[in-house]
């Protein structure tokens, strides 16, 4: 059972670049991101998105007020972000139509597919593709993990 009264304890800093005026790199925004969402008991804090692929460089603007980061059904872009989960917290099974890339930063989680379990740990990653997924975290710590979602078309 997830205890909900207790805090989350990950800080999340993003340093976001671009080109000034004269052209040349600058540091845009250095802080803790103000788009959090707790979702299912677990914290998620946006870092960027971009509503297409290919997206336009360099960043006009910074893309991270609170409420434009929810990820939908199906979209074009991408979504980045990293997510905090409690000990004792499961996320049933679920699909989208994107393709994420999850890097395990700290803490462990578990991996649940309709065929296998997989256990992750700090430096292990998983690229979903679409597919059939459950998480779950059995340890005694919050598990970190950094995600990129980009959005797909299903062919089956």
């Amino acid at each position: 059972m997830v205890d909900m009264q207790k805090p989350f304890t990950e800080k999340v800093r993003r340093v976001l670049t671009s080109v000034n005026k004269d052209g040349k790199s600058f540091v845009m925004a250095d802080n803790e991101p103000s788009d959090v969402l707790i979702l299912n008991g677990c914290r998620m804090v946006r870092l960027w998105q971009t509503d297409d692929v290919p997206t336009t460089v360099p960043a006009k603007s910074d893309v991270t007020e609170p409420g434009l980061g929810r990820i939908p059904q199906q979209f074009n872009g991408t979504r980045f972000y990293t997510a905090e989960l409690p000990p004792g917290i499961k996320i049933p099974l679920h699909k989208g139509d994107t393709v994420d890339y999850i890097a395990v930063i700290k803490g462990q989680l578990t991996l649940g597919l309709e065929t296998t379990e997989l256990l992750l740990k700090p430096g292990d990653s998983v690229v979903q593709t679409g597919n059939m997924h459950a998480w779950e975290n059995r340890g005694a710590l919050s598990c970190l993990i950094m995600v990129c979602v980009v959005g797909a078309t299903r062919t089956a």
